[in-house]
């Protein structure tokens, strides 16, 4: 199943470095790779400020990444709720909140989610 991500690059301070080259919001995936070179996602996130400083704060926690920019706030949450469906990944237990003072819902389920 494809992701529409970027990557994998390695979660590691140079890899992030390298892949994302200013502050930008978006999504990620943190995983590894199977034996046949296929992604295997184990937690997806986002950041609707700085993926790099978000990344950075998960070295040590996964072997790769793969990531997407989004242009505003709205889509970052939004396309965090797809991979969260979409891949049911082991390490996200919870639905993603969504990002306060909004009251978006989820595009897939119609979640109102706010922890």
């Amino acid at each position: 199943m494809k992701s529409g991500l970027k990557g994998p690059y390695r979660l590691t301070a140079d890899g992030i470095d390298a892949a994302i080259l200013e502050a930008e919001k978006g999504v990620f995936a943190l995983g590894h790779e199977d034996y046949e070179g296929r992604f295997r996602i184990a937690h997806v996130g986002r950041s609707d400020l700085d993926l790099r400083k978000a990344l950075r704060e998960l070295i040590g926690t996964s072997a790769s990444f793969k990531y997407l920019e989004t242009p505003n706030d709205r889509e970052t949450f939004e396309a965090h709720c797809e991979l969260f469906h979409k891949f049911k990944p082991p390490g996200n237990h919870l639905h993603p909140d969504r990002p306060k003072g909004t009251n978006w819902v989820c595009p897939r389920c119609m979640a109102l989610q706010n922890r």
